[in-house]
């Protein structure tokens, strides 16, 4: 039998020589993204961070009946619990979405990157998983063989991604395709909010059959401030666009950063750290807290930033804890912050202030600065260029091409 028809969305030239050589004049990622170049601000990344509130706002208004269907199957075949799995950005969406689940419906849920649930030897109860493959262009191989796995072993198999007819939607008994398409950054926000809303779903649903999870009124507020996070998203990155194009171009002299956060503002830091090295190639890294407190001390030196993601709750003392830290060694810190925080700002060297929304949307405005200050790190370089890594260089090109065969991604 031949293989399905699919939609193909892969990165690679397929070893294109001539695409190399021509990589100067057509970065071969502007080229494999069909896209036309951009040699100054503002580049496509910084349009993808503008329009992806618009395409939240889009995915909430078309997730409703597919919601439906998937809390019902999960019920109707009695899963008890939810596996998230990606690769890359897709996997720290995974760790958004499980902390989502897990404090909204009460289930058992857990990430994992795809990879490491096919190569190393974690054991899954699949037959009682629902399982959700994450994957922005819909083909990442890792993810949809993850997927067919956890399919043959009896979980429920659902794909979130942002094209349709593609391998992991075929692999799938149920699938969400996020508006936008297969593109810069948003990926991350419009399969995110609709999740959100798949968790209130579920627990609405478990709600008329079971005596668990939130109750129906704090379901329904949080169904109303999700409403409302594409009008905040979009005045929100209006607001501290400034303040991050200040902090990009003092953070360039630098060496590196160290983004500490916990919660499930983890997920984000780990998505910061990819930004700073794929848009603007400075090497960073997210840290847990509290791991970050007990290890890394010594490596925070004065051409090293801390990026701390604070917020209210639990976790608040420890990120205090972290800036004490900064100023004790005269180090480099800047934070991002809810507004009226008044304990964390005055010990940094910069501070972005974020409105205050529900604590499990969080993550959407604390991704924006996540975004945005890679982006300007990038911009503030001298011929930076934050779309295609380095790939006007054909070393780059070839090397990409090595990192995503055909049929790859």
């Amino acid at each position: 039998m031949s293989e399905p028809k699919v939609l193909e969305s892969t990165l690679s030239l397929n070893f294109d020589e001539s695409a190399y050589e021509n990589a100067h004049d057509y970065p071969t990622l502007y080229r494999a993204m069909r896209l036309e170049p951009r040699r100054q601000h503002p580049f496509w990344i910084y349009e993808s961070i503008l329009k992806q509130s618009r395409l939240v706002g889009e995915a909430l208004e078309i997730i409703h009946p597919v919601a439906e269907r998937i809390a019902a199957a999960f019920i109707a075949q009695g899963k008890k619990r939810i596996l998230f799995s990606g690769i890359g950005a897709s996997y720290h969406l995974a760790a958004s979405a499980a902390h989502v689940f897990s404090e909204v419906t009460g289930i058992q849920a857990d990430f994992v990157d795809s990879s490491e649930a096919l190569l190393s030897g974690l054991v899954y109860d699949y037959p009682d998983s629902l399982v959700v493959g994450l994957s922005a262009s819909g083909n990442t191989l890792e993810a949809v063989e993850h997927l067919r796995l956890a399919r043959e072993a009896g979980a429920l198999p659902v794909a979130f991604v942002n094209l349709e007819a593609t391998r992991l939607v075929q692999e799938c008994e149920l699938s969400f395709v996020a508006p936008g398409g297969y593109g810069y950054l948003w990926d991350y926000t419009t399969r995110l909010a609709p999740l959100v809303y798949l968790a209130t779903e579920l627990a609405l649903q478990l709600k008329r059959t079971k005596e668990r999870s939130y109750r129906t009124r704090r379901l329904i507020q949080l169904r109303d401030d999700l409403s409302h996070i594409s009008s905040l998203m979009e005045q929100t990155v209006q607001s501290i666009d400034t303040r991050c194009r200040s902090i990009g171009e003092g953070l360039l002299p630098l060496r590196a950063a160290v983004v500490p956060a916990s919660g499930n503002l983890l997920p984000v830091a780990w998505e910061m750290t990819l930004r700073f090295e794929e848009l603007a190639h400075f090497p960073a890294r997210g840290r847990p807290m509290v791991d970050f407190l007990h290890g890394a001390v010594g490596y925070l030196a004065e051409d090293i930033a801390a990026i701390i993601l604070a917020a209210p709750g639990k976790t608040y003392p420890f990120s205090l804890r972290v800036a004490h830290v900064t100023q004790a060694l005269k180090t480099p810190c800047v934070a991002v912050v809810e507004e009226g925080d008044t304990e964390i700002s005055p010990l940094t060297d910069e501070i972005v202030r974020l409105p205050v929304t529900h604590p499990i949307l969080r993550p959407f405005l604390y991704l924006l600065p996540a975004q945005m200050i890679p982006y300007y790190v990038e911009v503030s370089r001298p011929g930076g260029n934050p779309d295609i890594q380095r790939t006007d260089q054909p070393r780059y090109g070839r090397a990409f091409d090595v990192a995503y065969p055909p049929k790859s991604h």
